[in-house]
């Protein structure tokens, strides 16, 4: 790292736009995730930037800007250098970051079957929910618990082995930009619970087993305590079924008493004549 820090700094000067957006963003990431220090041209390679106009840099660059005013703005500590922002990285980087955020947004089938198993556990919930500034969507928002959803898909994810199976879940980290989304995110909420893919496809298909590991899932990591009290609705159907059934024998079972009863009275009243 220090030899990175070295080679930036005699570097930094003669950066252009996406280099510097590359390693401005590289060091506040390292910083908000792993308390990394900036390197002692961070300050100088914002001034660079301050000196550039809008025009000089594309839309993901933008982005990419703001997102580090983000971390700035959102992380625990702006960090041990203050840094000026160019006026325009409040108006165009901010809406090229929004614009993504919109643009962004999609909703996958197991997204939707994972949104589809917390309505049937009962509880509230929107999909694709974007927060009140409108710099991010939580794929599914519980507005009771205020709590986020996050499907986290095989992109979110790289193998620490080049040699490590798919199915190896042990050998998946999560990638840098999804540790910021929650790091972020957890910011603009009570809690943030995310619900790998690979976790997901080893419930298989039955709704009874995703049911209980969402269920579960909710409760311990976000103590959404509805989900876990919720009575599962097929099962409930099934004893409210069970219960009825039981009272037709009882109620069946009762009119044959009292019919042989009548009958006996009648029989012994007759006898008795």
């Amino acid at each position: 790292w220090v030899a990175l820090e070295t080679a930036a700094g005699r570097v930094a000067r003669d950066m252009n736009s996406q280099n510097l957006a590359n390693a401005l963003w590289a060091s506040a990431t390292l910083f908000t995730l792993r308390d990394v220090e900036h390197p002692p041209c961070y300050a100088a390679m914002w001034d660079l930037v301050c000196g550039l106009k809008v025009t000089d840099f594309s839309g993901e660059e933008l982005g990419m800007l703001f997102h580090v005013h983000l971390m700035h703005h959102l992380s625990s500590s702006s960090g041990s250098v203050e840094v000026p922002y160019p006026a325009w990285s409040m108006v165009d980087a901010q809406d090229a970051w929004m614009r993504n955020v919109r643009d962004g947004i999609t909703v996958s089938r197991s997204h939707r079957a994972l949104a589809s198993v917390i309505g049937e556990l009962g509880i509230r919930h929107e999909l694709e929910r974007v927060t009140g500034d409108g710099c991010f969507s939580m794929d599914i928002y519980l507005p009771e618990y205020d709590v986020a959803v996050e499907f986290d898909g095989p992109s979110h994810y790289y193998h620490s082995s080049a040699s490590s199976s798919l199915r190896d879940a042990s050998k998946m980290l999560r990638t840098a930009k999804t540790e910021l989304r929650d790091c972020l995110l957890a910011k603009q909420c009570a809690k943030v619970v995310t619900v790998p893919w690979f976790e997901w496809r080893d419930t298989g298909s039955t709704v009874e087993k995703r049911r209980a590991y969402v269920r579960e899932k909710l409760a311990k990591e976000a103590g959404v305590e509805g989900a876990k009290n919720k009575e599962d609705p097929a099962a409930a159907m099934k004893a409210a079924a069970g219960k009825q059934a039981k009272k037709a024998v009882v109620e069946s079972g009762s009119d044959s008493d009292g019919g042989g009863s009548g009958s006996g009275s009648g029989s012994g009243s007759g006898s008795g004549s």
